[in-house]
């Protein structure tokens, strides 16, 4: 069965810094407050530029990236032949409302909604722009235990729909992040039509396997689908400068003697295509065609940034909590 390798190297992060950087993330979300409608109050524009300013000096934040994928999205989709929507024209904000309960508390319910221009929340739809109409409901909020919370998409609470997408998220004070997801598309052949996926981080298998390098993948994927299985995971090991090797692996196996040739198939195809893509984008440098190899290494490049500025970041979200406590209406 198909199995595809890829070795790169990032800038390493230390383990405390890590830690630090949960608990400053918690202290954010505690510090969230609502208005009587239940939408979150943000800072006033002055203090949310100069928190977006030191974001960008921290790699968490490049607004020149995003105009370049923007650039990037329009010429694809000149290339394609198909309809161009401007950023402005497909412009909209994103807000989070609790709907019931009290904040962070289990059982409180909330709504990631997209806003027009105007304020007034989307229609839930599937766009280049995401879902809109997310709910969020948590099932556990202890930090020194586990946080954990449902989502679907879109938000089903009280309309006796089922979602298209829903899973959970947890985190537990061991470090481990565990994310699953349940895809039903609507239509006939239900079963086609389905997916499942389970995404686990362990900070503590990541950084033991740094140090004695005997332990399992510390992140690991696996999806299921009525043709394949799919299980990709990455491993970490410490290099001479200080950097880490991450090795990550995809696997992919077919299920049943007549799904296993045709899986071949598809990943062969895929990898073909890539091929292609890159082979484009290399001929034609005066474009915004980018490809597979420069994605990766510009994610890698966004790490590193990151990564080299992190032991700021914990800093940076006390101050972020610290503007979100003073928000007041009319911001």
């Amino acid at each position: 069965m198909p199995r595809l390798t890829h070795a790169f190297d990032v800038a390493a992060v230390d383990r405390e810094v890590v830690t630090r950087t949960v608990a400053a993330a918690h202290e954010v979300t505690r510090s969230c407050r609502f208005d009587g409608r239940g939408w979150l109050l943000t800072p006033d524009a002055p203090t949310r530029e100069r928190l977006t300013r030191r974001a960008e000096e921290l790699g968490l934040v490049d607004r020149e990236a995003a105009a370049r994928r923007e650039r990037e999205r329009v010429a694809e989709a000149e290339r394609s032949g198909e309809e161009v929507r401007t950023a402005a024209e497909r412009a909209t904000a994103t807000a989070l409302q609790l709907q019931t309960g009290r904040h962070l508390a289990p059982r409180s319910h909330y709504l990631v909604a997209e806003l027009s221009a105007d304020g007034v929340p989307l229609e839930p739809r599937y766009e280049e722009e995401g879902w809109s109409s997310t709910g969020l409901t948590v099932t556990s909020w202890d930090e020194a235990g586990t946080c954990a919370l449902e989502y679907a998409m879109p938000d089903s609470v009280g309309t006796g729909e089922p979602p298209v997408t829903s899973g959970t998220v947890a985190h537990d004070a061991a470090g481990v992040l565990t994310v699953t997801t349940r895809i039903q598309l609507p239509g006939r052949f239900p079963r086609w039509r389905a997916a499942g996926a389970t995404l686990t981080v362990d900070t503590g298998a990541w950084y033991a396997a740094l140090e004695a390098g005997t332990t399992g993948p510390p992140v690991r994927l696996s999806a299921t689908h009525a043709l394949a299985d799919v299980t990709a995971w990455l491993s970490p090991a410490p290099r001479a400068d200080g950097r880490w090797d991450v090795t990550a692996v995809l696997d992919v196996r077919g299920r049943g003697l007549i799904a296993r040739p045709l899986v071949a198939m598809l990943v062969w195809a895929i990898r073909g295509s890539f091929r292609r893509e890159e082979r484009h984008a290399r001929r034609d440098r005066r474009t915004e065609v980018v490809g597979p190899r420069e994605r990766w290494e510009r994610a890698v490049r966004s790490w590193d940034r990151v990564a080299h500025q992190a032991r700021r970041i914990p800093d940076f979200l006390h101050d972020v909590a610290k503007a979100m406590a003073e928000a007041r209406p009319g911001y």
